[in-house]
């Protein structure tokens, strides 16, 4: 995922067409002789919405003039659904949360036909699967009585850009620990610092670059500490630098506790698992699985029917094939139950609550409340959280916080760590760059297969908000043709161009790379939102027609679990069956994951 810049023209092209838009259309404040007017309603913050009414006033006095069409924004508070049963607007902007229950009742209009005969400059060709795919699904069950959603459903929105979830970080209190943070992503770390391995955080022996300050690092060794802002860590970066901001491993830390995240969805989607599978029939709950996940390592390798490509990661559905696979065409990953363990041990304690839940590491927080407070009062150093973040830290911690992708399953040649005595994590160190362990001295390479050279590393995900244009079902039909003109605009690279300053991932990906989106953090690292986006999914609230499937389970497993109040174990015990029938009895079939 490396940064691009726009090609110079292209961009240019883009941009002057708004330019000129607004020079042709000067002084009109309504829609001219023959343009049709449409209602356009979306919900967000003032200042996006003065964004969003901006760009409106491009398109109005550019190529709406073209299309013949005008546009009035209305910024709606909590659009309800009823509204859309008696006063329609003619395009509304909603998030995915609530599509999928709102499409059910056919209160969307199908897009498919718009796109394949008035595409205009919109395309998805250059769109993550990801995003495109959770504006599909099929009103009407097939004749198995299921509703397909995702790849090959009905196309009823457009995505309109994003905001992920990532790690906000305090700048003061990682210089506090003389971390030296540097930004490049992984293509051009051999060019830009040669002597760096692509890791999130790692500790080197000698000087990796110069103007590296060293520090002594846990075990007490005089390291070089590096942070990558613009590389996700692995599950050991992660705890060991958590490790290194908790004061009860680390008393000169600034900060009480690491930090920590309220999502697990970066650790077992990473490795392939997730809290359901399909099983050929319906859905299971699969939070605690234990089988192992697969990592493809060749092309045009076929299990069940379904073809994989080397980096891709082996579908539930299709892992009872794997045995059959040929020798050396997959690599074995960590379980959804050791992705699960993992994420649930940051928060719980290393005795386990006095033996009620599991054994844990005791460098995270459990809970997202008070999270930004917390960050800014030195309570903990990074914390997850979504877009509306950014808004807050401005306010109250301006200049002091950066941002970073979120985890990875990652491997690297000789492993991560060593322990210092007996294998626990109070002993657990992370292995420092240019050292030698057992005799071999410590490259920090990314492993990858010597057979094929397929890098051993999970899929850079988490999960992410997805704005989407739709045209109502019971907005009036004679503008409905108007409706796709605005979306098409919109959603296209100079609509989204045009908004760039919401904050906004754009949709497409040369865009939300391009230097000019970048730059809308004012130096914060907006690369870290764009790389997160690109494999992002819906959370699994939205998974299916409303978030009613894990009502049954999530308090529980937020409250009790997370706390360490119980283990994986009873979690199951308690509530593993009623979330299996939960989720066996949903119709919608995700085809395409999402």
């Amino acid at each position: 995922m490396k940064k691009t810049k726009l090609a110079t023209l292209a961009l240019s092209a883009v941009l002057a067409v708004g330019t000129l838009g607004v020079i042709t259309g000067c002084g009109e404040s309504g829609p001219q002789d023959g343009q049709t007017s449409i209602r356009f309603w979306y919900t967000t913050s003032i200042s996006q919405s003065n964004v969003l009414k901006a760009a409106v006033d491009v398109y109005n006095k550019g190529q709406g003039v073209e299309d013949g069409v005008f546009v009035e924004a209305d910024n709606r508070q909590n659009v309800q659904k009823n509204a859309l049963y008696v006063d329609a607007p003619n395009v509304l902007m909603l998030d995915d949360a609530n599509f999928k229950a709102w499409a059910l009742e056919g209160l969307f209009t199908d897009l498919d036909e718009y796109y394949e005969q008035q595409p205009g400059n919109y395309t998805e060709e250059g769109i993550p699967q990801t995003m495109t795919e959770r504006w599909r699904i099929n009103k009407e069950k097939d004749a198995e009585g299921i509703r397909i959603a995702g790849e090959g459903a009905d196309r009823q929105g457009i995505p309109c850009g994003a905001a992920p979830m990532a790690y906000y970080y305090s700048i003061p209190n990682f210089e506090d620990q003389k971390i030296n943070i540097i930004s490049c992503e992984e293509e051009a770390l051999a060019e830009e610092y040669p002597g760096v391995q692509p890791h999130g955080y790692a500790e080197y022996k000698e000087q990796p670059f110069e103007g590296a300050v060293s520090s002594t690092n846990l075990a007490g060794d005089t390291v070089y500490k590096v942070f990558n802002n613009r590389i996700p860590m692995n599950w050991e970066e992660f705890r060991y630098i958590s490790k290194m901001f908790t004061k009860t491993y680390n008393p000169d830390s600034p900060t009480t506790i690491g930090g920590g995240s309220h999502w697990w969805f970066a650790y077992g989607w990473s490795v392939g698992g997730d809290c359901i599978g399909w099983n050929g029939e319906h859905y299971e709950f699969t939070a605690a699985d234990k089988e192992a996940n697969w990592l493809v390592l060749t092309d045009e390798l076929e299990l069940n029917g379904t073809t994989y490509s080397a980096g891709e990661i082996v579908e539930y559905a299709d892992r009872d094939a794997v045995a059959d696979a040929p020798a050396g065409s997959v690599h074995e990953l960590p379980s959804q139950y050791d992705a699960l363990k993992e994420f649930v041990c940051l928060t719980t304690s290393p005795d386990g609550n006095g033996g009620k839940g599991e054994r844990g590491y005791g460098v995270g927080l459990y809970t997202g409340d008070q999270a930004v407070s917390s960050l800014t009062t030195n309570g903990f150093v990074l914390y997850a959280g979504d877009a509306t973040t950014i808004t807050a830290l401005d306010t109250s911690y301006a200049g002091k916080y950066d941002i970073a992708p979120a985890q990875q399953w990652r491997e690297y040649e000789g492993g991560s760590v060593y322990y210092e005595g007996a294998e626990s994590f109070a002993n657990e160190y992370l292995k420092v760059i240019g050292e030698t362990y057992d005799g071999e001295v410590y490259t920090g390479e990314l492993a990858v297969d010597e057979a094929t050279g397929t890098p051993f590393v999970g899929r850079a995900t988490t999960h992410s908000a997805v704005n989407g244009l739709v045209i109502p079902e019971r907005s009036d039909a004679s503008k409905k043709d108007a409706a796709w003109k605005f979306i098409r605009w919109l959603a296209s690279a100079e609509g989204q161009a045009e908004i760039f300053d919401t904050g906004w991932v754009p949709n497409q990906t040369e865009l939300a790379y391009s230097d000019e989106f970048i730059s809308v953090g004012n130096g914060k690292n907006y690369y870290a939102l764009s790389f997160n986006v690109q494999g992002s999914n819906i959370g699994d609230w939205a998974y299916f027609e409303n978030g009613e499937w894990v009502e049954e389970w999530s308090p529980l497993f937020n409250n009790n679990l997370r706390a360490g109040l119980i283990t994986i174990d009873e979690f199951i015990a308690e509530k593993g069956a009623v979330a299996n029938e939960d989720c066996a009895a949903v119709d919608i079939y995700i085809n395409g994951r999402w």
